[in-house]
């Protein structure tokens, strides 16, 4: 059995899982940005040290999808953009004086394309791109088979990609990038906008949202007709699709998975977004353009997680 931790800036989980893929037992909390790293940690703790003592085998290892850049040769969290705190943390030495299991840790991204490599939408595959699209926007490039990390151990930054650089300021520091233009955030933003600047045209989207605009709230008008929404949601696909289609054009995947919150959307996000990354592909690329929807849901990171930890298991296995 293996205890899995996904953590992100909005949301995080915990669970029981094996590694043939099955959850057993799950926990989700909202995740208190005020209380920064101290106030995660404890949760974990606490609740990872229940689902261990509930568990009907002993747990062997715990993996960690993380919401934020990762160290991943010195399994140290380089920072979150999202909560304060996690500079420089060893989160898996923690865990494992703590709860007295080996642990290892990667961004969300690399979780994600990790779990939907092994157990969903890219079964099969060998070269792959998964993009996170929740909160900001976060990518795990597979090659061969294998998550590929680059020469500093940071590749796969593709939500930091500049479509606009006259677009709005990233929490990078960069403008223009997908995160700040086509995450979850982002596309809440530009529909609070849209609606304040057109207020004649909003009443959709304000039905949809009945508060603060968000994402979903978006695509719920968008789907419904709302001129205004599927305005927002062809601008969202446009840029989108530039990125995936830079992403395409330099790399060659069998396929591009999409996951995350705003994946979510369905058929009103991947329709446009298919068409509109046609658009900007080269034409020997065109025939192999797949875009997928991660089909483990919401649970890509914690079954990332799940195989991150089984390597664990299989480095054990093999220096025994």
């Amino acid at each position: 059995m293996i205890l899995a931790v996904d953590i992100g800036g909005t949301n995080y989980s915990l669970a029981l899982g094996t590694s043939d893929g099955r959850i057993h037992k799950r926990t989700t909390g909202s995740t208190n940005r005020s209380g920064g790293a101290q106030w995660m940690i404890e949760r974990v703790l606490k609740g990872g040290g229940r689902l261990i003592a509930s568990s009907p085998e002993a747990v062997s290892a715990c993996g960690i999808s993380f919401g934020g850049p990762v160290d991943f040769a010195s399994q140290r969290i380089v920072n979150s953009t999202h909560v304060s705190g996690w500079d420089n943390l060893a989160l898996t030495e923690t865990i494992q004086g703590d709860l007295g299991i080996p642990a290892i840790v990667d961004n969300d991204a690399n979780a994600g394309a990790l779990g939907e490599l092994t157990f969903g939408a890219g079964r099969g595959c060998r070269h792959l791109v998964y993009y996170n699209v929740g909160t900001g926007i976060g990518a795990g490039i597979i090659i061969n088979g294998e998550i590929y990390r680059g020469a500093n151990g940071n590749a796969g930054e593709l939500g930091h990609v500049p479509v606009n650089p006259d677009g709005p300021l990233c929490d990078c520091g960069n403008r223009g990038c997908l995160e700040s233009l086509c995450s979850g955030t982002a596309i809440g933003r530009r529909g609070e906008e849209a609606v304040r600047r057109q207020p004649w045209r909003g009443g959709g989207i304000r039905q949809a949202a009945g508060g603060p605009v968000t994402a979903r709230a978006v695509f719920d008008a968008a789907r419904s007709g709302d001129g205004l929404a599927l305005e927002l949601v062809n601008e969202t696909c446009r840029y989108l699709g530039m990125g995936v289609a830079a992403a395409m054009n330099a790399l060659a995947p069998e396929a591009i998975v999409i996951g995350g919150s705003v994946a979510k959307a369905g058929r009103a996000l991947l329709e446009p977004l298919r068409e509109l990354t046609d658009r900007f592909l080269m034409p020997v690329h065109r025939p192999h353009l797949t875009i997928l929807p991660a089909r483990l849901k919401g649970n890509s990171g914690l079954l990332g997680a799940v195989a991150l930890a089984a390597t664990l298991q299989t480095e054990d296995q093999a220096t025994g």
